[in-house]
């Protein structure tokens, strides 16, 4: 009778494991790859965008800056917006019927914004969740020779 009842009791066992997520190992596994570059665009000045593993950019600051360690600076408040409570991500509808987010730091500046327009809401939001989830172990890498138009 001891053996009927393990039968049925394992299922529901695993159930209940489930129920509290995936170890951390498998968060991290999970937490998508990212990658900040840090360049020096047309006009001298230090930019940064964020990749994910598709090459598809994430975020950008939207300004360029004189000193590198400004744009260092803004890397390091991305990488702590999924745990910093005076961050806060603002998903809306752009003039083009596109959704986009920006980052807002503690002063209300904007520090990111989304590297592109999405049709859903749902997209932008889990673009969100994706800077949040792996800004914070995204790599820093200096770009030499960047050619972009319009000097970004």
């Amino acid at each position: 009778m001891t053996a009927t009842r393990l039968v049925f009791a394992l299922p529901l066992f695993g159930a209940v494991l489930s129920l509290a997520g995936p170890a951390p190992a498998q968060k991290d596994k999970d937490a998508p790859k990212l990658t900040f570059e840090l360049y020096k665009d047309k006009a001298d000045e230090y930019r940064w965008r964020l990749k994910a593993a598709n090459g598809a950019v994430l975020a950008t600051p939207g300004q360029g800056y004189a000193d590198k360690a400004d744009a260092k600076n803004g890397i390091e408040v991305v990488r702590r917006s999924g745990t910093d409570p005076k961050v806060k991500f603002d998903v809306y509808e752009d003039a083009g019927k596109e959704y986009r987010w920006k980052l807002k730091s503690g002063n209300g500046q904007v520090v990111a914004s989304s590297g592109e327009g999405y049709k859903a809401k749902a997209d932008a939001e889990k673009a969100v969740e994706a800077v949040k989830a792996g800004a914070a172990k995204a790599e820093v890498v200096e770009v030499k020779d960047v050619v972009k138009k319009g000097g970004k």
